[in-house]
C-alpha cells in the first residue's frame, strides 16, 4: 500500500536525516502554517497539479509531524489513527448511528450543542477576519443574529460613526476592532467570504498601481512629479477602463 510507503519513508527520514532528525512540533509550527497556505493558494488557483502537489505535502507533513509525537511522548501512529477514527464517528451518529440529522444545518446545530461552549475549538492563530466569521456564525446558530444583511449593513455604518468620534481618543483602536467585526457580519450575511473579498481586493488594488506607475513612466514622470489629485484621477481613468 502506498500510504504505508510514506510512513516508512518519514521513519527513514527520522533515522536518517540530520535535519529531520533534529525537528521537534514547536521547530514545525510555522512550517505546518506555510504548507497549509499553500494549499488554499493552489486551491484558488484551480491548477490540478499544485493542488495535487501541495495535497502530498500537506499528508507528508501529516505523518511526519505525527512521528515526532510519537516519538516525544511514546503514543504510536497506530493509537494516533484509532482515536481520530473514533472522534469522527461520534460526530457523525446521522451516519454510524441512525441518528436523525436530515441536512447540513442540522448536523452543525448537532456538533454546536454537542459542545459545553460555543466558542470552543476556535484557534487563536486563525487569522482574525476568518475568526470573526466563525464566532457570528456560531452565535447566529443560538438565535443572536440580524433577520438580513440590512440590520448588518446598518451596524456597520453605526460603526463607521463610533471611529469618526473617537478620533484622537483612546476608545479609537477599540472602536475600529468594532468596525471591522461588523463589516465582516455584513459579508456573512451576503455569503461573502471575507477573506477571499479582502485577498481580491489586495490583487486589485496591486495590479492597478502599478498600471498608474506605468502610465506614470510613459509620460516620463513618477510620482512625485504629480499631485494627489492627478493622482486619483489616472487611477479613476483605470478603474473605468476596467483594469484589474
Amino acid at each position: 500500500m502506498k500510504l504505508q510507503s510514506l510512513v516508512s519513508l518519514v521513519e527513514t527520514l527520522r533515522t536518517e536525516c540530520p535535519w529531520d532528525r533534529a525537528q521537534t512540533l514547536a521547530s514545525l509550527k510555522s512550517k505546518i502554517i506555510e504548507e497549509s497556505y499553500e494549499l488554499v493558494e493552489a486551491i484558488d488557483s484551480h491548477d490540478e497539479h499544485a493542488i495535487k502537489e501541495e495535497i502530498g505535502d500537506v499528508l507528508f507533513l501529516g505523518f511526519f509531524v505525527a512521528k515526532i509525537f510519537e516519538d516525544e511522548h511514546s503514543i504510536t501512529l497506530d493509537t494516533l489513527v484509532g482515536d481520530t477514527v473514533e472522534k469522527y464517528r461520534k460526530k457523525h451518529p446521522h451516519v454510524f448511528e441512525g441518528k436523525d440529522l436530515a441536512d447540513k444545518e442540522a448536523v452543525l446545530k448537532y456538533w454546536h450543542e454537542s459542545k459545553r461552549d460555543i466558542f470552543t475549538g476556535i484557534p487563536k492563530m486563525l487569522p482574525a477576519l476568518m475568526a470573526a466569521m466563525i464566532i457570528q456564525e456560531r452565535a447566529a446558530r443560538l438565535g443572536f443574529d440580524w433577520k438580513s444583511h440590512v440590520g448588518a449593513l446598518e451596524k456597520a455604518l453605526e460603526e463607521i460613526r463610533e471611529v469618526e468620534a473617537s478620533v484622537g481618543e483612546d476608545r479609537l483602536f477599540e472602536e475600529c476592532g468594532d468596525l471591522l467585526f461588523a463589516c465582516v457580519n455584513v459579508l456573512r450575511h451576503l455569503s461573502v467570504d471575507p477573506e477571499d473579498a479582502l485577498k481580491h481586493a489586495n490583487k486589485k488594488f496591486i495590479e492597478r498601481f502599478r498600471k498608474v506607475l506605468e502610465a506614470l513612466k510613459e509620460r516620463g514622470k513618477d510620482l512625485g512629479d504629480i499631485t494627489l489629485e492627478e493622482m486619483d484621477a489616472l487611477w479613476e481613468n483605470l478603474k473605468e477602463d476596467g483594469s484589474q
